[in-house]
């Protein structure tokens, strides 16, 4: 079992689904002859497509909908053979269908795949295994599907410990890149910029992933000691996001002059060993390395230490702000030391009195299931994915009659392939994919050719396999060793029939040059740009920051209404997050529909600072509420919570006012109030709040911005 302790959560899964299809071909092959064994190998590998790494309850509902839809695309296509017509339309049904099923997310894309995949294997029937009757190739096909499902099913029960510890490893590591960027920025990088600040944008989105896909693995397990240790984990690299995110307030103003730039390097240096800290635990996590030594107040006394080395004019006012700066990253060593003290009690620790019950954790996990309601926005055509649905059935229609007219009309499904699995649902995706697919294509031609001189089955088998895995665990990672592995998958499949024939490597690099140049061209026709989606996006965004802002902006808020600033928090970067992800796709979208880069990494930066800005808020009265002036937090607290979420809903006049209720202006918000030796911290609450409604009117004005214009083509 070492060997597998240093597989991550991808290959694991891979190796997982090889083995199933693998099981499926021997088992059914075993008790029904090799025929229906075949078949079968169609139907696992339909089946597993949406076999991620997940719960184990989450694995049923996910693939049997995918078995099925593949014996019945697989009957369908039996019954249309010998009909072009019939076939061509069949193919266009068939891909809008999958593709509307997009409606539910991104959960539902490899669902989406599996009626396609279907179709290229039962075109491909009877250039592999012999005719069969359609209804017996559609039967073996469910039922290899089904016998996938049970595989499955049973691997994630095994795995779900160990799928669990990666997801959490992967969570650290990627919040250990976060600080290290962050880390980088404050020392010197704060200017720098473009690409600098797109570095950010990008970890916050990875960030944003990973933290979703612990929480999905987490907070899902049923309730024992084990999974209570890496649920507190969990929520403690939340809790860090917030401090994090929220370290970036202010930092700007230390200046850079030779004690600014001191102090900055204090700070990141700091934030790196926070860094190296996450990075041993990610290893004690993932693979049993010794846990780190930590000392939180060793830290805080080195951090001290470092700033006080600084040579700074005596009475320099900005001596308070890094006190308070030094006061934030304590919080975030307490709360890395928190975490390794909490690795380091094991499953020992008392469970009984934890608040956190599956069904308070439940909302943080993502959804499940596919209602029909969820279709419904999309029954039109400004929606993106009734757009991409038309476009692949177009796409993928005349595909196959190009391909079914071509001299070498031997694999026109070769040619719907490349056009199924090149075009996305927008420009970006689409131009990477046509790129990794020609090249891992000629790369999985070279290796066949060299397969090519074996004549040994069980070695082609292997190899075969072996492709089923990789591409399965690559295809969302590094697609060009996907196309590799899928060409193999392709082409292997002759020479296990038949070893020593002449593998066709001709006629799939031009079916798949061909495919890619087609779906190209067709992601120009019902376009979806990225402009289109920033009205809903914005909507999205001004209605989650709106309900963190009144969730957060609270005094000593109860145990539910603390549960609601979790869920509120969840959705706002979620919702940060799409918009991030529309701020990379539009980079590669022609100049004329491109979304301006300074007004949506405005957005971006505005919306981000005010997260940090309420979490900073919330943070004060959790943990400094005996320092806070409590009569007068309980009155600028729910004004400031009004007045930001006007702005944010867009109410009339909202955005007009630019001072707060005490009639202080919030352009005077930059200046930093007093904090060495102070006990009332109430000027910096009042401080923040004032912050928060002027990045709250900042973010609104960005986002107006960035609304498309009348007129042009959609």
């Amino acid at each position: 079992m070492k060997p597998l302790k240093h597989l991550d959560a991808a290959h694991l899964n891979g190796l997982s689904v090889a083995l199933g299809v693998a099981a499926t071909h021997v088992f059914v092959g075993a008790l029904f002859g090799d025929t229906a064994g075949l078949a079968a190998v169609g139907g696992a590998v339909c089946a597993s497509l949406p076999d991620v790494p997940n719960p184990p309850q989450r694995v049923l509902p996910r693939l049997l909908p995918a078995a099925a839809v593949a014996a019945i695309v697989t009957l369908l296509v039996g019954l249309t053979d010998g009909s072009l017509a019939l076939t061509v339309a069949l193919v266009a049904v068939v891909t809008f269908l999958s593709l509307m099923a997009l409606a539910w997310g991104l959960r539902a894309g490899p669902l989406s795949f599996s009626p396609v995949l279907a179709m290229v294997f039962a075109m491909a029937w009877d250039r592999t295994a012999g005719s069969t009757a359609p209804w017996e190739h559609a039967l073996w096909v469910g039922a290899g599907g089904c016998v996938y499902t049970g595989w499955a099913r049973a691997s994630a029960a095994l795995l779900r410990h160990r799928l669990r510890e990666l997801a959490l490893a992967q969570a650290l590591r990627a919040t250990e890149q976060r600080l290290r960027s962050r880390a980088q920025r404050i020392a010197g990088a704060v200017g720098a910029a473009e690409a600098s600040i797109r570095a950010s944008i990008a970890d916050d989105v990875l960030l944003a992933e990973a933290l979703q896909a612990a929480r999905d693995q987490v907070f899902a397990a049923r309730r024992s000691p084990r999974s209570r240790r890496q649920t507190d984990l969990v929520l403690g690299l939340i809790e860090l996001r917030d401090l994090l995110l929220a370290s970036r307030l202010d930092t700007e103003l230390l200046g850079h002059d030779f004690p600014g730039r001191q102090w900055r390097a204090a700070l990141a240096e700091t934030l790196r060993h926070l860094a190296d800290t996450l990075a041993a635990l990610a290893d004690t996590v993932a693979y049993g390395a010794p846990l780190p030594e930590v000392s939180a107040e060793a830290w805080r006394a080195q951090l001290a230490a470092r700033l006080a080395d600084v040579s700074a004019p005596a009475g320099d006012s900005r001596a308070h702000l890094v006190s308070a700066l030094q006061s934030r990253v304590g919080h975030m060593l307490d709360d890395v030391g928190a975490m390794v003290a909490r690795q380091a009690q094991g499953d020992e620790a008392d469970d009984a009195a934890s608040p956190w019950t599956p069904e308070r954790l439940a909302p943080f996990v993502s959804p499940e299931g596919w209602p029909l309601a969820a279709l419904k926005p999309h029954l039109n055509l400004q929606s993106s994915v009734m757009r991409h649905a038309l476009r692949s059935a177009l796409a993928l229609a005349l595909a196959y009659a190009l391909g079914a007219f071509l001299p070498w009309a031997a694999h026109p499904f070769w040619l719907m392939l490349s056009v199924a699995v090149v075009l996305r649902g927008n420009l970006e995706q689409t131009l990477s994919r046509r790129n990794e697919r020609i090249i891992g294509t000629v790369q999985g031609c070279l290796l066949v050719l060299l397969l090519a001189h074996v004549a040994w089955e069980p070695l082609l088998a292997l190899c075969f396999i072996a492709a089923v895995g990789t591409a399965h665990a690559y295809v969302n990672r590094r697609y060009r060793v996907a196309a590799t592995a899928a060409t193999l998958m392709a082409l292997l499949q002759p020479l296990m029939l038949a070893p020593g024939s002449d593998p066709a490597v001709v006629e799939r690099l031009a079916d798949t040059v061909i495919g890619a140049g087609l779906a190209w061209l067709f992601s120009f026709v019902l376009p979806s740009w990225e402009r289109n989606a920033v009205p809903r996006l914005g909507a999205q965004l001004r209605g989650a920051l709106a309900r963190h802002a009144s969730n957060m902006l609270r005094w000593i808020p109860s145990a539910e209404e603390q549960l609601a600033q979790r869920l509120s928090r969840q959705q706002a970067y979620a919702a940060l997050s799409a918009l991030a992800a529309v701020a990379q796709r539009t980079r590669v979208e022609p100049q004329s529909v491109r979304l301006p880069e300074t007004d949506i990494e405005s957005a971006l930066s505005h919306g981000y600072r005010l997260m940090a800005l309420l979490g900073a808020v919330q943070h004060q009265v959790q943990r400094r509420s005996a320092r806070l002036d409590a009569a007068r937090a309980e009155t600028a607290l729910p004004l400031a919570r009004q007045a930001c979420v006007a702005v944010l809903q867009g109410e009339p006049g909202a955005s007009d006012s630019g001072t707060d209720p005490a009639g202080l202006p919030d352009a005077d918000a930059g200046a930093w109030p007093e904090h060495l030796g102070q006990q009332d911290l109430t000027p910096w609450l009042l401080r923040r709040l004032r912050l928060c409604r002027h990045e709250a009117r900042e973010f609104a004005s960005a986002l107006d911005r960035l609304q498309p214009t009348s007129g042009g083509s959609p």
